[in-house]
This record gives C-alpha cells, sequence and structure tokens, in this order.
C-alpha cells in the first residue's frame, strides 16, 4: 500500500483543520480579548499545522493518479486523526470526558451532532462545535468529487446531474473539482449566513447557525427560540443543504458576471451578460424541474406536511395554522436534512403518527450530491423504478424493460451496486444494532441510535422517545464511532480498504 498517497492525504486535512481554529481564535480576540484562551486554541493549531507538515513531508511523491485501496484507507483514517486534534478543547477545559469529547468530535466532523455537549456549555465550545461541523461536511463534499466516485462510485452519484458531470482519479482533475465545490460552499455558507442575520441574530449567532444548518449537523444549539423569523431562516438553510450541491455548482457558474478587466471590451461583455442573464435563469429553472431527484425530494416534503398538518389539526394540539405550519415544516426539514435540530424539545411530545413519517423522511435523507445523511432520494427512485420493471417483466414476459432518471438511462453496472448497497446498509445497521445491545441499552434503543449514526442523525433517539449516547458504556461509545465514519462513508469505503489490504499482502506472500 501507498503509504505516501495516504500521508499526503492526512497533511492536507491536517492543514485544513489548522485554518478554522481561526474562528474560535478570532472569537476570543474580538469579544473578550482573552489571550490565554487565544494562545490555548492557537497552540491547537500549531499543533495540527506541524504534523501536517512532518506528515507531508514523509509523503512527497508525485501522483497522477489516485489509488482506490489507498484512498479508501485514507479517507478511513482521516476521520479518528481529526478527532483527535478536534476533542482537545472539550477535554483540556474539564468540559466533557475524553471518550465523550472523541465521541462528540467524531459525531461533529460526521454532521451527526449527537447531544453530548450540554447546553449550559460555555459559547466558545459551541462555536467550536459547528466549526468542526462546517469542516467535516466541507471534507465530505470534497471527498464526494475527488475521492469517493473512485472508492466506490457513491452508488448513483453519476445520475445525480443527468450525466452533466464527469469524475476522474487523476489527481489534476480532483484539484480543479476541489477547488470548485469550496467555492460553492463558501457561497451558500455566505446565503445561509445573510439569512440568518436579516432575522434578527448577531453576527456570531448568524455564522454559527449557518454552519450548523448548512452543514446538517444541527446539535441543541438554537438561539432566539421565540423569533419565528429565525424558525424560517433554519428551515431555509436546512432544505437547501437538502440539495444537490453539484446542480447548485451548475447553476451558479452560469449566473457568474464575466471577470473584472477594466479594458475596450468588458463593458460590452457585461452588456451581454445582463441580456442573457434572464435567457440563463430560465435555462436553470428549467434545469432544475427536469431533475427528476429534486422534484420527488420536495414533492415528498409537501405530501408529508400536508398529512401532518391535517394530523395535527384533527387531534386539535396546534389551533394557530401558522404555528401548526412553522412547526411541522420545522420538524419535516430538520430530520429530512438529516440535520435532527429541535427547539425545546418540540418533537418530543409528537404523536406516534408524526414520528413516523419524520423517521422515515430522516433515513431516506437528501439528494445524493447534498452532505445529507440517510439512504438518498435517487437510490430510492432507482429501487421503485426496479420494482415497477419487475412487476412489468412478470406480467409480459417478452418486454424489454430499461430504468432511467430523467432522459438517462441507468446502467445496470449502478443498478447492480445500489441493490448491493441496500443489502449492505440492512444487514448493517441490524448487527450494530445487535452489539450495541450487548452494552446496555434495550434493542428498540440500540436500533434507534445504530440508525442515527448511519444516517447522520444525532438526535434520532431523542424523537423516539430513548435513551441517548451519553447512557452507553465505553465499548458502546467506540463503536458508535466506528458506525459514525461507516455511515457517513457508506459501507463499501471500509470494504474495499479491507480488501485492498488483504489483496496486496497475498500478492507480497506470493
Amino acid at each position: 500500500m501507498n503509504i505516501k498517497m495516504i500521508l499526503r492525504i492526512q497533511s492536507q486535512a491536517l492543514l485544513t483543520f489548522a485554518v478554522t481554529l481561526l474562528l474560535p481564535i478570532a472569537y476570543t480576540l474580538i469579544e473578550y480579548g482573552a489571550l490565554d484562551t487565544t494562545i490555548f486554541f492557537a497552540a491547537i493549531g500549531g499543533f495540527s499545522i506541524v504534523t501536517g507538515l512532518l506528515f507531508q513531508k514523509f509523503g512527497v511523491g508525485r501522483f497522477q493518479h489516485a489509488p482506490l485501496a489507498e484512498s479508501a484507507a485514507a479517507i478511513l483514517l482521516m476521520y479518528p486523526l481529526l478527532a483527535v486534534f478536534g476533542s482537545l478543547p472539550f477535554m483540556l477545559t474539564g468540559w466533557l470526558m475524553p471518550l465523550d469529547a472523541l465521541l462528540e468530535t467524531v459525531g461533529d466532523l460526521t454532521s451527526a451532532g449527537l447531544p453530548i455537549l450540554s447546553p449550559n456549555a460555555p459559547y466558545l465550545l459551541h462555536l467550536w462545535q459547528a466549526a468542526l461541523m462546517w469542516l467535516g461536511s466541507l471534507l465530505f463534499l470534497i471527498m464526494l468529487v475527488t475521492v469517493l466516485p473512485e472508492v466506490s462510485g457513491c452508488f448513483g452519484i453519476s445520475l445525480s446531474l443527468q450525466g452533466g458531470q464527469s469524475f476522474s482519479a487523476i489527481i489534476g482533475q480532483m484539484n480543479l473539482m476541489s477547488v470548485r465545490v469550496i467555492k460553492v460552499y463558501l457561497t451558500l455558507t455566505a446565503v445561509s449566513f445573510l439569512a440568518f442575520k436579516l432575522a434578527g441574530l448577531n453576527v456570531w449567532d448568524s455564522l454559527q447557525m449557518a454552519m450548523r444548518c448548512l452543514s446538517t449537523g444541527g446539535g441543541n444549539f438554537f438561539p432566539a427560540k421565540s423569533n419565528i423569523y429565525v424558525e424560517y431562516a433554519a428551515i431555509f438553510v436546512m432544505l437547501l443543504a437538502c440539495g444537490n450541491f453539484l446542480l447548485y455548482h451548475r447553476v451558479i457558474y452560469t449566473l457568474l458576471p464575466p471577470r473584472i478587466e477594466f479594458d475596450a471590451t468588458y463593458f460590452t461583455r457585461l452588456k451581454q451578460y445582463f441580456q442573457r442573464f434572464k435567457r440563463t435563469l430560465i435555462n436553470n429553472a428549467k434545469l432544475i424541474a427536469a431533475n427528476e431527484e429534486v422534484m420527488v425530494l420536495y414533492g415528498a416534503i409537501f405530501f408529508t406536511l400536508i398529512a401532518i398538518m391535517l394530523h395535527l389539526y384533527c387531534q386539535e394540539i396546534f389551533f394557530d395554522g401558522n404555528e401548526t405550519f412553522r412547526r411541522s415544516l420545522f420538524s419535516i426539514a430538520s430530520f429530512m436534512s438529516t440535520s435532527g435540530l429541535v427547539i425545546d424539545g418540540q418533537t418530543t411530545g409528537a404523536l406516534d403518527f408524526d414520528k413516523f413519517f419524520i423517521f422515515l423522511m430522516a433515513v431516506s435523507g437528501g439528494c445524493i450530491g447534498s452532505v445529507t445523511g440517510g439512504f438518498k432520494i435517487i437510490r430510492l427512485i432507482v429501487l421503485f423504478k426496479i420494482t415497477a420493471a419487475e412487476v412489468r417483466k412478470t406480467i409480459h414476459p417478452n418486454m424489454m424493460t430499461a430504468i432511467s432518471i430523467g432522459d438517462m438511462p441507468v446502467p445496470m453496472r449502478t443498478v447492480g451496486r445500489i441493490l448491493g448497497f441496500f443489502f449492505l446498509v440492512m444487514v448493517t445497521m441490524f448487527i450494530c444494532a445487535a452489539i450495541l445491545s450487548f452494552t446496555g441499552p434495550t434493542f428498540s434503543e440500540a436500533v434507534s441510535m445504530s440508525i442515527a449514526c448511519l444516517s447522520t442523525v444525532g438526535n434520532l433517539p431523542g424523537l423516539l422517545d430513548t435513551a441517548d449516547f451519553t447512557t452507553l458504556k465505553p465499548f458502546g461509545k467506540v463503536f458508535c464511532m466506528i458506525i459514525l465514519v461507516i455511515g457517513r462513508l457508506e459501507i463499501f469505503a471500509l470494504l474495499i480498504a479491507i480488501a485492498g489490504i488483504k489483496i496486496r499482502r497475498r500478492k507480497s506472500d506470493w
């Protein structure tokens, strides 16, 4: 196995992690001027930079192509490495024990948002928690357009833009896609920040909520709980996070104005840009409307919203139509995006009918090009179309059937991967639940925890009124960290890494 390739990826992850530490450093300097706290975070950043540079020194070399086994091993090792550095603020401040701090950090980096950190913890720790969630989703997006398509094919990622995006294992092409997805992620973060700022939050609360909602990390932090505009801003950002970031990339780049070059032709180019701006908007609207996954996603949200509102109205739980609409839509957007964000435990007293629909949304997840967890909508579409095709073929044995998403046919290789992925997810869920049940939780608690980790919805046990992760024994907490990484990267990354090591070992033995 190419150790240099793995060390190079770890060094880049550590250097990116060090940049994230600028946020708590800036907060302590601007708000409090606390030099000791600034030095504390700067020391962690310096330690991560030194380690990253050390890895980079031993990971030198020219790589034209990303090997399969090395890529799988690198992304699996990245999370425990970053968790060690990210847990230091929680651990050294005394708010969390070492094992709880590691579980909290792994949950943040995988955007699960486990409810471990107390709501009474210092604001700086909550800000650091949000920064870890934001960093974890950014790294996942970078892997989504670089490493993961080569590792597992992402089980349908090629269908996300209906043939509009190609992926390559060539290092140069991967670097180009990384830069593009970082720009899109920063743009959407700025839009989310502006939405919360217009809703009435201050700068730091707006930034923290933008990072939590866009990264689908969620957690138990929610300022201005009586402000309905903040709730609507959170709904907007969480629905934004459900969408396909690759589709956002295509829309944003078609709307960008020409590069500022003050020459004789600039104003002519600018005039031509405004002339085609309206046409571009119409084409982008048609592109989104033609995306079958997006239409199914928001159609499911609409019908679930209607069902829950009618049920709440018939049960006479809410008499205010606006409150019924707002709370129902907030819960749906929160769990559909796998954020699990709740306000004052409002899902705790929900009826089983409403919990069932919210649970289904959490397991389904958002679009396949998003940072949400869950099974992803496009895979469910393919499974339903496979079932319908088999039913038609049973009735008419001589009929030739084909599965397509929009105007794009689905290759049988992709269909087989999705079927295999569905089988592996179900098997992994029951195996994880069985192992967790040995550590103390009841069967229902173990099932809810395993689904929460695999779908990266940390507050799912709270929705189902079961025990949370703080009640687990040490082995159960360590095992949950493993499930969180598996659920975030999807099980094939682990299997490919193990298979790659075994294949290399057999060759060396031979």
